[in-house]
């Protein structure tokens, strides 16, 4: 009877044992705890925008309406757009502008483009990177009843002749161009704070003047018709106004003066089709030109715009300049001994950095 017991004992363990193993290999492994996923990295940011290049522009003068299409490309954002921070600077004459830029005191300058040539002439290190004004605009103002049709007819005139002054100097060469005896002409040497005056009193007979500059105030003021004969049409033009910089500053900075000389043609294009615009710009920034009469800032402004193209680069970019206007400036420099030597057209100007539309 023990036996029995003790054998169905052993029995119930072993199939209690064989149940447990059973349940055992039947059951799923647990799986090891999930490896931790890193966290995304942030999608990276646009890159900053560089820091506007600070630069100032040194005009050539006082403000005038001549530099309206330079202001209004200030006011439309035109500089901004190319990353530009600009200070437009009165100046007090091309031929301090010229210095400024030599010695890096101001970035870009905008002035008469014959001085230029005369300093780089003389060593200063300056280039000009774009051309404004490609027929000079110095122009013989005279009364119509004076009948002056040819050079010759200045024969037994009076003219206002003022040292220094851009028909001053090539007077001696024009008359002798033209045969003009100049025993029949009589100069007279006036300051140019009552020389004006003097021609619409009748006090002179012919008076050298700027189209974009004198010829509408007179015009404005004389009670009689005014008609010009402009030396660029009778062989004499010398390429008139534009941009220059420092050629360290075209070496190390290309892609500043690109957009900058961008930026001015954006202007002068502007000014071009919205004149009226242009001239309320450069108004503001003076007091003097707000006091004048809008019909003389308009027609300066458009002189300053007509006189932008020549024969030699008609139908060409804005700002380019002809190998032929350079070829005439520097040859006549060289001539009448303005500069020494004859050197090499790209010394003095590059067409590199003119946008092509």
């Amino acid at each position: 009877m023990v036996r029995s017991k003790r054998a169905l004992a052993f029995l119930t363990l072993v199939l209690l044992s064989l149940t447990a193993l059973l349940m055992a290999s039947c059951a799923q492994p647990t799986p090891p705890p999930a490896a931790s996923q890193p966290t995304p990295a942030p999608p990276p940011s646009p890159t900053a925008k560089p820091a506007p290049d600070k630069v100032t522009l040194r005009l050539s003068w006082r403000w005038k309406a001549e530099f309206a299409p330079l202001v209004i490309a200030d006011d439309k954002g035109f500089f901004k757009e190319e990353n530009i921070e600009v200070q437009l600077l009165e100046g007090k004459g091309s031929g301090d502008v010229v210095p400024l830029i030599a010695n890096k005191t101001d970035t870009f300058g905008y002035l008469n483009l014959t001085t230029v040539a005369i300093s780089i002439g003389k060593g200063l290190p300056v280039k000009v990177v774009a051309g404004l004004m490609a027929k000079n605009p110095s122009a013989l103002a005279f009364f119509t009843e004076k009948n002056i049709k040819h050079p010759k007819d200045l024969e037994g005139k009076s003219i206002a002749l003022t040292p220094g002054e851009a028909f001053a100097v090539i007077w001696p060469a024009f008359s002798t161009k033209w045969n003009i005896d100049t025993s029949k002409v009589t100069t007279v040497n006036l300051d140019p704070a009552v020389k004006n005056q003097a021609f619409l009193e009748g006090r002179i007979d012919v008076l050298p003047v700027y189209v974009n500059n004198e010829l509408p105030q007179i015009r404005y003021q004389a009670k009689k018709p005014i008609d010009i004969l402009v030396p660029a049409d009778w062989g004499f033009n010398t390429i008139a106004n534009g941009i220059i910089t420092h050629v360290d500053t075209i070496k190390e900075k290309p892609d500043l003066v690109r957009r900058f000389v961008r930026a001015v043609v954006k202007g002068y294009k502007y000014a071009m089709e919205h004149p009226d615009e242009a001239v309320a710009a450069v108004s503001k920034r003076s007091d003097a030109l707000a006091s004048q009469p809008k019909e003389v800032l308009l027609e300066q402004v458009k002189m300053t715009l007509d006189y932008m193209y020549g024969p030699n680069n008609k139908g060409k970019p804005i700002g380019w300049m002809a190998e032929e206007d350079w070829n005439a400036t520097i040859d006549q420099l060289y001539e009448t001994k303005a500069i020494d030597k004859r050197l090499p057209n790209d010394t003095f100007y590059t067409n590199e950095f003119v946008p092509q539309q």
